[in-house]
């Protein structure tokens, strides 16, 4: 949209150097027009109403758990992927105070993800995460919203979001969302 804008800028402002009018230089006044234009257009475009954001990229989870962004493969750490997951298959959010009863679902993904096989190990971690005294669960999902930030540029459509007290959730439109 932003070179069709440019494109119609272009279209109807003249490009010839005026040579020494008023006193300000050819460029810096070329520049201003610019901006004052893509202002205007940008006040249009939002009073229309329409939403101006990048496209979206498709979420891959790959039957090893592997997940991908675009092309881009998101690198966290086993229990923050197993959030990830949870909060994907859970389009309506999930209140963190009721994260218990999700643990059967919750130590499910957290098998196929993790590097383990020990079973105690597995429980303790999962427990460790239920455990509303313990701060894993909210360190998990800061770990999540942190590599997503650093893999896309709208990553808040892909980051776990909520108000204090309320479920918290994944806003991307499950449309994105492929699980092999």
């Amino acid at each position: 949209m932003e070179a069709c804008l440019f494109l119609y800028y272009l279209s109807w402002t003249t490009l010839e150097d005026p040579r020494g009018g008023y006193g300000v230089r050819w460029e810096e006044q070329e520049t201003e027009e610019l901006l004052c234009f893509i202002r205007s257009a940008m006040r249009e475009v939002e009073r229309r109403g329409i939403q101006v954001s990048p496209p979206l990229e498709k979420v891959r989870i790959t039957r090893t758990f592997r997940v991908y962004v675009g092309r881009n493969e998101l690198k966290i750490r086993p229990m923050a992927k197993t959030i990830l997951l949870l909060f994907l298959k859970h389009p309506e959010g999930i209140a963190l105070k009721q994260i218990a009863t999700y643990e059967l679902e919750l130590a499910k993904i957290y098998r196929g993800v993790s590097r383990s096989s020990n079973p105690s190990e597995i429980e303790n971690r999962v427990q460790r995460i239920l455990d509303l005294f313990n701060n894993d669960l909210n360190v998990n999902i800061a770990r999540v919203n942190r590599a997503l930030a650093q893999l896309v540029d709208n990553a808040a459509d892909y980051q776990i979001v909520g108000i204090a007290g309320l479920p918290k959730r994944i806003p991307l439109d499950r449309k994105w969302v492929i699980w092999e």
